[in-house]
C-alpha cells in the first residue's frame, strides 16, 4: 500500500530553502519539494506515481509541466547543491590528496521510446540492447563524504546524426545491414559522402564520445572547486585524451587494464624464480601473457581490513601513455582464477595504497541497486550515507535537478539537458573489469573487451537496428 504524500518529507523541507530563489514562485518551489519527497518516500518512483501520490494538486499534470515547461534551470540547482554540500561536509571530508572523483557510465532503462534521446544501447554484462539512456556520471568520494556530482547523456553515433535517415537520403538503393561488421563496413564506405551534406556535418560535430563527455565532467568538477587528487575509472576509459587532461589538470589516476593491452618490454626487467632476467621476444608483450611468467614466489600479500590480496607490482611503459606502475592481484595464495590489473600514473605509490584507492570506485557499483531505473536519485542518495550529518543525507536527492526527459514534443530550452537520472542507476550494468574483477572483490565481470575501446565510434559496439517501437 502506497501512502499519499500530504506534505514535503521534514527532511526535504530543512534543507529545500537553499533552493528557493531558484524558482519563480511559490507553486514551482512546491513541486520541487515534492518531487524530492516521492523520490525519498516511494517504491514507484515514476512521474506518473508521484503524481497520483500527492494530494494537494488537483490537477495532476502540473508536475509534468513544472518539468517540461515551468523557466527553471536544472544547471543552477546543481551548481547550488554542489556549493551546499562543499560547504556543509567541510569538517568530515579527508584532505584533497585522499579524495577521488570517480567516472562512469550506466544504463536507465525505459519501457517507452518517446523520450529525448532514448536508444538501443549495448549493455555487455548481458550482451543485450535495452532501450535506455546511456548517462556518463561523476561521483566525489572523500571518507565518509559521497555524492554524485555531475552527469552528461551519452548519444550514439547514429542517433545523433540521423545517420540511418541521411544513408535513405543519399544512397536509397543501399540496404543498411543490421550486423556490426556489415554496418561498419557501410559506415566506411557512405560516412565520406554524407559528410558533403552540411545538414549532417552539423550534427556529426555535434558528437560526444565517452571519453568526451568524461573530460567535460572532469573540467566541470574543477570548475565547482570540488577538492579531489585522483580520479577513478574503468579500462573502457582508460585512453591517451583523458590522461592527458588528467596530467594537464595535476591529477594522478588509477584505472583497471585490460589483459590484451600491450606493455614495452624494454621498460622492465622481469626475474623467475631464480633470480635471473627472463628473455623476453619482441617490442611488446600483452598483459595476459605476462601473468604466466611471473613466479609465485613475487607476489606479497596485502591485507585490506579482513581481506587479502596476493599482488605483484611492476613498473612500465604502455604504450600511449607513457610510465605507469602496474599492480597484478589475485583473491587466494593459489594465485588462481583472473588476476586484476590495476594501473597508475603514481609509480612511487605502493600496491596497498593504489589497492585501497581504487576500492572507493566500487561505492559506485554498490550503489547502483538502490538508484531507481527511472529516478534521478532515489531513497539511498537521500539516508544511504549515514555517516554524513543529516544535513547533508537528503541534499543528493536535488541531483534530480538534472530533470528527466521530457516527452516529445514538449517544448526545451536549449541549455536544458535531457538525462534520465543523476547517478548509476541499473542494477545490471556491470564495468568493463574484466574476469579478474572479483580479485580486488568488484562486481561480476562481462567479457574482456578489445584493447583498444572505440571511442570514435562511439565508446560501445555497434548495436542492432532498432525493434519495431524502438527509438531511433
Amino acid at each position: 500500500m502506497q501512502l499519499p504524500i500530504v506534505a514535503p518529507a521534514p527532511i526535504v523541507t530543512a534543507h529545500a530553502d537553499i533552493f528557493r530563489d531558484l524558482f519563480e514562485n511559490r507553486c514551482q518551489f512546491r513541486h520541487f519539494q515534492n518531487y524530492l519527497t516521492g523520490l525519498i518516500v516511494l517504491d514507484n518512483k515514476s512521474l506518473a506515481n508521484i503524481t497520483r501520490c500527492v494530494l494537494e494538486s488537483a490537477d495532476k499534470t502540473n508536475l509534468s509541466r513544472f518539468f517540461s515547461e515551468a523557466p527553471w534551470f536544472e544547471d543552477r540547482v546543481n551548481d547550488r547543491r554542489l556549493a551546499y554540500l562543499l560547504q556543509q561536509t567541510k569538517a568530515v571530508r579527508r584532505p584533497k590528496t585522499d579524495s577521488a572523483l570517480i567516472l562512469d557510465d550506466t544504463l536507465c532503462e525505459h519501457v517507452g521510446s518517446m523520450f529525448d534521446y532514448v536508444d538501443r544501447h549495448y549493455n555487455h554484462g548481458d550482451d543485450t540492447y535495452p532501450l535506455a539512456h546511456n548517462p556518463v556520471t561523476s561521483h566525489y568520494v572523500s571518507g565518509p563524504v559521497r555524492f554524485p556530482v555531475d552527469l552528461r547523456v551519452y548519444r550514439r553515433y547514429e542517433e545523433c546524426t540521423q545517420w540511418e535517415a541521411f544513408v535513405q537520403k543519399h544512397c536509397p538503393d543501399r540496404p543498411i545491414p543490421t550486423t556490426k561488421k556489415a554496418r561498419a563496413r557501410l559506415h566506411k564506405e557512405v560516412d565520406p559522402i554524407l559528410l558533403d551534406d552540411p545538414a549532417f556535418q552539423k550534427l556529426h560535430q555535434q558528437f560526444r564520445t565517452k571519453i568526451d563527455l568524461s573530460i567535460e565532467l572532469l573540467e566541470a568538477a574543477i570548475r565547482h572547486k570540488v577538492p579531489f587528487r585522483v580520479l577513478l575509472f574503468d579500462s573502457w576509459y582508460l585512453s591517451e585524451e583523458l590522461v592527458s587532461m588528467a596530467r594537464y589538470r595535476n591529477k594522478d589516476w588509477i584505472s583497471l587494464l585490460k589483459k590484451n593491452r600491450n606493455l614495452e618490454t624494454n621498460s622492465f626487467v622481469l626475474k623467475d624464480a631464480a633470480g635471473q632476467p627472463i628473455r623476453l621476444e619482441g617490442p611488446h608483450i600483452a598483459v595476459e601473457d605476462l601473468v604466466p611468467l611471473i613466479p609465485p614466489t613475487a607476489y606479497r600479500a596485502v591485507t585490506m581490513g579482513d581481506k587479502t590480496y596476493w599482488t605483484f607490482t611492476l613498473a612500465v611503459r604502455l604504450p600511449g601513455l607513457g610510465k605507469v606502475r602496474l599492480v597484478l592481484s589475485f583473491a587466494n595464495a593459489e594465485l588462481t582464477g583472473t588476476a586484476a590489473i590495476l594501473v597508475t600514473n603514481r609509480v612511487d605509490w605502493s600496491a596497498q595504497q593504489i589497492i585501497a584507492l581504487y576500492l572507493q570506485r566500487w561505492l559506485v557499483e554498490i550503489s547502483q541497486p538502490y538508484y531507481g531505473s527511472r529516478a534521478s536519485l532515489s531513497r539511498a542518495a537521500a539516508g544511504g550515507h549515514q555517516e554524513c550529518s543529516g544535513a547533508v543525507q537528503a541534499v543528493p536527492v536535488v541531483s534530480t535537478a538534472a530533470r528527466r526527459p521530457v516527452r516529445r514534443g514538449r517544448r526545451r530550452t536549449p541549455e536544458h539537458t535531457p538525462p534520465a537520472c543523476a547517478s548509476p542507476c541499473h542494477p545490471s550494468h556491470e564495468h568493463a573489469g574484466g574476469a579478474a574483477a572479483p580479485a580486488l572483490g568488484l562486481a561480476a565481470p562481462g567479457a574482456a573487451a578489445a584493447a583498444t575501446p572505440e571511442h570514435g565510434a562511439g565508446h560501445r559496439p555497434a548495436q542492432p537496428s532498432s525493434s519495431p517501437g524502438g527509438a531511433r
